[in-house]
């Protein structure tokens, strides 16, 4: 399998997603965005994505967030259509990276990028190996930058405070 596959999303704006100063989008909605096009791309790119719910329904397995990043760069309005593009980095024995980055109504610039850590543990704290059955997909979509593009992010943020 190629790696450097991207999963995309598209989203509409609806009124309800923006704030009352100006109707622009509300800064927690692009998290939210994130873990909707997560949900999506696990159900469209795990082919054994049911396999792995039976192990978390089981209490055998349990997937956590333990940590996110968030870069706002330019503002998106009601009406909007945001892309929202999808790829695995950083893949190691108990976690991998989801980044995340969306563009408004098919432009190139760049209007948010953002990354979680997902690991997966046995309900008591112990961090397990991936299943075996993500793996595969998170490697197809893995994006060549890997490491990069999270500690980029990092630099890039502390370098425009």
């Amino acid at each position: 399998m190629a790696a450097n596959r991207e999963f995309v999303h598209k989203h509409t704006v609806y009124l309800n997603e923006t704030n009352a100063m100006g109707g622009v989008v509300y800064f927690a909605n692009f998290i939210k965005w994130q873990g909707i096009v997560r949900e999506e791309f696990f159900m469209k790119a795990f082919p054994s994505w049911q396999e792995v719910m039976r192990l978390v329904m089981a209490g055998s397995a349990n997937m956590i967030t333990v940590e996110e990043h968030s870069r706002f760069k330019r503002p998106v309005s009601f009406g909007d259509t945001v892309i929202i593009k999808l790829q695995t980095a950083n893949l190691k024995k108990c976690s991998f990276d989801l980044v995340f980055k969306m563009y408004r109504n098919n432009e190139e610039e760049l209007v948010y990028e953002g990354w979680q850590r997902l690991t997966f543990d046995d309900y008591k704290g112990n961090f397990i190996p991936i299943p075996e059955p993500f793996r595969k997909s998170i490697l197809e979509y893995q994006s060549t930058a890997g490491e990069h593009k999270r500690s980029s992010m990092r630099e890039r943020s502390k370098s425009s405070s």
